[in-house]
């Protein structure tokens, strides 16, 4: 029950690619001057501006960590504070479009390397290798959620 537990060599395989990526991360980082928050700020940079409170509740971070965090990419030239459309007292965060441009030749790396890969399954096997990766994306999703919850009670908890 253990092995069929763990999901076998499914899950094994999921949890190196997982690693992979990780190792990437980092060295993305390191190739971009960059810390971890900041590179995983520009991955939601990337869909777009958004405000330095949107980012810090995004990221897990303090408006303090964010407003380092935002000085840190704008020292380096990875983003721009600009006013709010709509409410000059507020500013948004936007990727500078070079760091964009950066950040999009490393995605489109990766999805050269590994989307071939399923250029020669058939389309039943293509559906059931997307189903397995929904499936396993919304059990990530749920099991974060359930950690999220755990650490806001113990952080409650520890207020009282």
């Amino acid at each position: 029950m253990g092995e069929a537990r763990r999901g076998t060599e499914q899950a094994r395989l999921l949890r190196q690619v997982v690693s992979l990526h990780q190792q990437v991360r980092i060295l993305l980082c390191r190739l971009m001057a960059m810390h971890d928050t900041d590179y995983a700020a520009i991955a939601l940079l990337m869909r777009g501006p958004q405000g330095p409170s949107a980012l810090a509740s995004s990221l897990g971070l303090s408006t303090a960590a964010v407003t380092a965090m935002v000085d840190r990419l704008e020292a380096a030239g990875h983003a721009e504070r600009l006013p709010h459309a709509q409410d000059r007292r507020r500013t948004v965060v936007r990727l500078m479009p070079e760091s964009q441009h950066q950040v999009q030749v490393e995605v489109d790396r990766m999805a050269d390397a590994t989307g071939h890969l399923l250029a020669d399954l058939d389309e039943r096997e293509r559906a059931a290798v997307a189903r397995y990766l929904g499936r396993t994306r919304d059990a990530l999703e749920r099991w974060r959620d359930d950690v999220a919850a755990r650490v806001a009670a113990r952080d409650a908890e520890a207020v009282r």
